[in-house]
C-alpha cells in the first residue's frame, strides 16, 4: 500500500451518535443532486474573494486566512480542487465549508446563502429550519431596506426627510448608493405593512426592526420611528442592520437619542461592523489603507467626494474584531479626529490594539471644530485627504501628547509610566515593535533602555492574572484530543470515503467494533447505516448527518488523502487484510490467556485452536 497520506486525530467529541442516526436531511438524493449543483455554481476562488482579498500565485490563490490572527498570507485556494487550505492554523474544506466557518451558520443555512446568491431555488428545503435561518433574515432586512428606501424617495410625509438630506449636501447618488430610507413617526407603520405583505412579524422581532408592547396583548411597535435610516451593510452588501438619525424637526427630537442603532440580532454587532465596508474595500485596497470616521454622514461626504476609502464604527471604538476583519484587506487603518477633541479615551483604546497586533495604525487630525462632513463641503477634499496622507504613527501621536507640557523629572516620570501601562499589555515574548517602542521612550527621557525594560517587567508582573477566555462560539471549544488513530483505520476510511462502491465491500469484512479510535468508529457506522438504508453511502449524504463543521472538513481532507491511493481496490484488499491480522493475533492471544490448569486434553485442543488459522 502507497505510504499514509494522513493520520487522522479525530476525537469523539466531533462525532455524535444521534447526529450520525438515521434521520438526515428529508429528500436526501434530491438534496444530494441539489447541493452539488449549488456547488457547481459557486466557484470558490470566486466565493472567497467576496470575503478576503485574494491574489493569484501560480495555479493556487493566496491571502491572509480569515481564521486566525495571520501576519502572512497562508490561506490557499484551489480551484482546480475546489478547496482552502490555512497552513498556519489547518482550516481545510470546500466552498460550503468556508461559508459554514465564516458566516458561522449551520450547513443548510451555508447552502441557502450559495444557491440564493447563484440564484438556485431552495424552497422545498426551507421549511425543516428550527427558528428563522440567517438567508430568510437577510431576505427581511432586503424588504425592510426597500420598504424604508420607497418611504423617503416617494412619500410625501418624507419631505422633511428629504429636506434634511439636501441641507446635509448629500447628493441623489449617494442616497440612492447606500440605500438611505426613511421611517415615519407612525407607531406601526412597518408592522402593517408586513401584514400586508404577509412577512412574519417574528421575524421583523429577530431581526430588531420592531417590539413587542407591553401591554399584555401581543402587539408590536416599530423600533425606529421619524427617523432617516442608515441600512448598515456587511462586506457582501447584505444589510443586517439600521442606523437612524432623528430628524431635528421631530418632536421626539428632544427626548429620543440623535443616533439609534439596530439591537444586538444574529445578524447585527455593532461591535463587529464598520458603516461603508461594501463600498471602502476595493478603495482601501488600491490606496493601501482604510480611513475610519465616526459618523455616517462623513463616510457618505466622502464617498460623494471620491475618497472611497472610508468606513465609520458603530458609536464604538477601534476594537480588535475590527482589526480581524481589516486586516485581510489593508495594512493600514487611519483613524480620524478633530483637533479639539484628539480623541484621547479612542487614541488610547488604539494604541492598545496596536501594541497587541500587527496593523500600521495611524491618526489624521482634522482642523479644529470641524468633522469630516463639514471639511469637506467648506473646504473640498483636498484638506481631508491631507490630513490621510500626513497621519502619524499612534505611538507617537500618543507620545507626543503625554509629553507635551510634562516638565521636570517628576512630569517625564509620569509620562513615562502612562506609557509603559499600555506597553504591558502587550504579550510578554518581545518583538520588533516593542523593542522600538522602548528604544524611543528610552531616548525621550536619555536613560538607558534596561532601566525601561526593568519597569515593564514590573507592570506586566502586577498584572491581575488572566482568566480562560471564551472562545467565540461553542464550536471551537477544544476537547481533549484522543489517541492517535492506527493506520490501517485511517486508511479504511480513506478508502470508503474515496469511494463508496467500497462500503459494501467493507462492510462484509470489517465491523465497526473492531475500529479501536471512537471517531473514525462513529464514521465507518453512518456508512454503513446509509448502506442499510438504500442511500448512496458517500460524503454527500453522510454530511447533513454531522453536528459540526469542522469535522466535515477532517473527513474532506480524509476523502482527498484517499484519492492519492493509485489503485483503490488494492488499497482497501490491504486495509482488510491488516485487520484480518490484527483480528487473528487477538482470537491466538485469548486463546493463549486461557488458564487450563492440569486439564491436558483442553491444552491439545488449544494448541489445535491457534494453529489453526479462522477468518472472522
Amino acid at each position: 500500500m502507497q505510504a499514509q497520506v494522513s493520520q487522522a486525530r479525530l476525537t469523539p467529541f466531533f462525532f455524535q451518535r444521534s447526529v450520525l442516526s438515521s434521520g438526515g436531511c428529508p429528500l436526501a438524493d434530491d438534496w444530494v443532486a441539489l447541493k452539488q449543483q449549488i456547488k457547481e455554481a459557486n466557484d470558490i476562488v470566486d466565493v472567497v474573494g467576496g470575503y478576503i482579498p485574494l491574489r493569484q500565485v501560480g495555479p493556487t490563490f493566496k491571502g491572509l486566512c480569515p481564521f486566525h490572527d495571520d501576519t502572512r498570507p497562508s490561506f490557499d485556494v484551489d480551484p482546480r480542487r475546489q478547496r482552502y487550505r490555512c497552513w498556519a492554523c489547518n482550516k481545510y474544506g470546500d466552498v460550503i465549508g468556508f461559508v459554514q466557518e465564516f458566516e458561522r451558520v449551520s450547513f443548510q443555512e451555508a447552502l441557502e446563502l450559495l444557491a440564493r446568491k447563484a440564484g438556485i431555488s431552495f424552497q422545498k428545503f426551507e421549511k425543516s429550519h428550527q427558528g428563522p435561518s440567517k438567508p430568510a433574515m437577510l431576505e427581511c432586512m432586503r424588504w425592510a431596506t426597500g420598504q424604508f428606501q420607497g418611504n423617503l424617495l416617494q412619500s410625501p410625509g418624507a419631505e422633511a426627510a428629504r429636506n434634511y438630506l439636501k441641507e446635509r449636501q448629500l447628493s441623489d447618488d449617494s442616497v440612492q448608493k447606500f440605500l438611505l430610507g426613511f421611517a415615519p413617526g407612525l407607531g406601526d407603520w412597518l408592522v402593517q405593512r408586513a401584514v400586508k405583505a404577509k412577512i412574519s412579524l417574528e421575524l421583523l422581532e429577530t431581526v430588531g426592526l420592531i417590539a413587542k408592547r407591553d401591554d399584555g396583548r401581543g402587539n408590536y411597535y416599530d423600533r425606529f420611528r421619524d427617523r432617516v435610516m442608515f441600512p448598515i451593510c456587511d462586506l457582501r452588501s447584505q444589510v443586517v442592520g439600521f442606523g437612524g438619525r432623528i430628524l431635528p424637526s421631530s418632536p421626539m427630537a428632544e427626548k429620543a437619542p440623535k443616533y439609534y442603532n439596530s439591537a444586538e440580532t444574529p445578524l447585527f454587532s455593532k461591535s463587529n461592523q464598520l458603516y461603508g465596508i461594501d463600498h471602502a474595500h476595493k478603495a482601501a485596497v488600491k490606496a493601501g489603507y482604510l480611513a475610519v470616521v465616526e459618523g455616517y454622514t462623513d463616510v457618505l461626504m466622502a464617498h460623494q467626494y471620491g475618497i472611497g476609502q472610508v468606513v465609520s464604527t458603530m458609536g464604538t471604538a477601534l476594537n480588535v474584531n475590527h482589526v480581524k476583519k481589516l486586516r485581510g484587506f489593508v495594512p493600514r487603518v487611519v483613524l480620524v479626529y478633530d483637533a479639539d477633541a484628539g480623541g484621547d479615551t479612542g487614541v488610547d483604546r488604539a494604541l492598545e490594539v496596536f501594541v497587541s497586533h500587527d496593523l500600521d495604525l495611524r491618526i489624521g487630525t482634522l482642523p479644529a471644530g470641524l468633522d469630516p462632513c463639514d471639511l469637506l463641503t467648506q473646504q473640498g477634499p483636498e484638506p481631508f485627504v491631507s490630513a490621510l496622507e500626513e497621519s502619524v504613527d499612534v505611538f507617537d501621536f500618543k507620545l507626543g501628547r503625554v509629553w507635551s507640557g510634562k516638565h521636570g523629572v517628576e512630569g517625564q516620570r509620569r509620562a513615562a509610566e502612562e506609557m509603559l501601562k499600555t506597553l504591558a499589555k502587550m504579550p510578554d515574548q518581545r518583538s520588533v515593535k516593542l523593542e522600538l517602542m522602548v528604544n524611543r521612550i528610552a531616548h525621550r527621557l536619555q536613560i538607558k533602555e534596561e532601566t525601561i525594560w526593568n519597569r515593564l517587567s514590573e507592570l506586566r508582573s502586577s498584572r491581575p492574572a488572566e482568566t480562560d477566555r471564551r472562545r467565540d462560539s461553542p464550536e471551537e471549544v477544544q476537547a481533549p484530543r484522543s489517541a492517535k488513530a492506527a493506520p490501517h483505520e485511517t486508511n479504511l476510511i480513506e478508502c470508503l470515503l474515496a469511494d463508496a462502491a467500497l462500503v459494501p465491500q467493507a462492510q462484509a469484512e470489517i465491523s465497526p467494533e473492531e475500529l479501536e479510535h471512537p471517531g473514525l468508529r462513529q464514521v465507518l457506522e453512518g456508512l454503513y447505516a446509509l448502506s442499510n438504508e438504500g442511500q448512496s453511502p458517500d460524503l454527500d449524504h453522510l454530511q447533513p448527518r454531522l453536528e459540526n463543521v469542522r469535522l466535515f472538513d477532517y473527513l474532506l481532507r480524509m476523502q482527498d488523502a484517499g484519492r492519492e491511493f493509485a489503485d483503490l481496490p488494492d488499497a482497501l484488499a490491504k486495509v482488510i487484510a491488516c485487520f484480518a491480522t490484527r483480528r487473528e493475533a487477538r482470537r491466538k492471544l485469548a486463546l493463549i490467556s486461557q488458564d487450563v490448569g492440569s486439564d491436558f486434553s483442553r491444552e491439545l485442543e488449544l494448541l489445535r485452536q491457534i494453529q489453526t488459522p479462522q477468518g472472522r
